[in-house]
């Protein structure tokens, strides 16, 4: 007999139907009945698991192994269909994206590598920046963050200031607790010993201080200690913290994902970060033209919306730009 498994999020679109073969060679079926609110069916079995954005169930013919099969991954409506830049070359614009998911100590940041994935994409296709130009860390260690700011630092002096530069990070940031100070959290890092994470006043010092044109950091990461489910690090204190906000110079433009004591929520239906879900559509929307401003208040606006309604709290994307760059950032663009 058959034994029913009703996955309970329905955010996976499954292949109609999956054959595995299980230790003797013999098939187990696997069939999508409803596409929506998935309902699968598997001979003999046993388990299945969300990994991220996919659904692995494993067959067990109740005798000596089992196999799995990868039945199917959703797709956003802001991963498929992405504009291309056509003969657009953005050859002098430099990324690195830190796409931070899997942590060795701390709880992982849903849809993180997704996140990175998708904005790398849009970087090379949307942007027309060639994909030499475009660092993209998963799971990023403390070294890989050193190492990818001093890449940027090297082009930039290269090109005697003639270079733009694009900083993308999702994955988790934490407070200080004993002053409020931010910090990013690398994958091998502990919330409860900021030596071994990067400061966020660090980071933005170290990227103002690059000779770019411009330098554009956006950041889909909270530093009150919750994760992107609300609940709270395991490192920080049972309450959320308001963390001081960091300070640019420079050249410097930042657009965040959430204010102080708010966290930087997913987006579970659509595999990404509330924010970075946003940020894409607009992009795609307006297939890369659109100006900071017009960035900045659709992602704000959007996301606003969605939190309360659907979290039920508040979630508050701002920008925040340096001194020498007030005058001219709303009209900039990023291609």
């Amino acid at each position: 007999m058959k034994k029913r498994i009703v996955l309970l999020m329905p955010i996976i679109t499954l292949a109609s139907s999956i054959s595995a073969q299980s230790w003797n060679h013999t098939e187990a079926e696997v069939v999508v009945v409803d596409s929506v609110y998935d309902e699968v069916y598997v001979d003999s079995v046993a388990d299945y698991a969300v990994a991220d954005t996919s659904i692995v169930v494993d067959v067990n013919d109740n005798q000596q192994g089992f196999t799995y099969g990868e039945l199917g991954k959703y797709v956003s409506d802001v991963d498929k269909d992405i504009p291309f830049a056509g003969g657009y070359y953005n050859k002098n614009t430099f990324v690195v994206i830190i796409a931070n998911q899997n942590y060795q100590r701390e709880s992982d940041v849903d849809f993180a590598l997704n996140d990175g994935d998708s904005f790398a994409d849009y970087c090379n296709l949307a942007l027309g920046i060639p994909e030499s130009n475009i660092h993209l860390i998963k799971d990023g260690t403390l070294n890989h963050m050193i190492y990818e700011l001093d890449w940027l630092n090297n082009v930039c002096t290269a090109y005697d200031g003639d270079a733009s530069v694009i900083f993308y990070y999702a994955g988790h940031g934490v407070p200080n607790e004993s002053d409020g100070n931010p910090f990013l959290l690398p994958v091998d890092g502990s919330g409860k010993n900021m030596r071994t994470c990067y400061g966020l006043d660090e980071l933005y010092s170290t990227l103002g201080t690059m000779p770019a044109k411009q330098i554009i950091v956006f950041m889909d990461a909270c530093f009150s200690g919750s994760k992107r489910n609300g609940e709270i690090l395991t490192s920080a204190r049972g309450v959320a913290i308001k963390a001081k906000q960091g300070v640019p110079k420079g050249k410097l433009i930042i657009l965040s994902a959430a204010q102080g004591d708010e966290t930087a929520y997913s987006y579970r239906e659509e595999g990404h970060g509330l924010f970075t879900y946003f940020l894409l559509k607009k992009l795609k929307e307006t297939k890369g033209n659109a100006t900071l401003e017009e960035l900045a208040r659709y992602v704000k606006t959007q996301v606003r919306r969605h939190s309360i309604v659907e979290n039920e709290k508040s979630q508050t994307p701002s920008i925040s730009y340096s001194s020498q760059m007030e005058n001219n950032w709303r009209q900039m663009k990023l291609k």
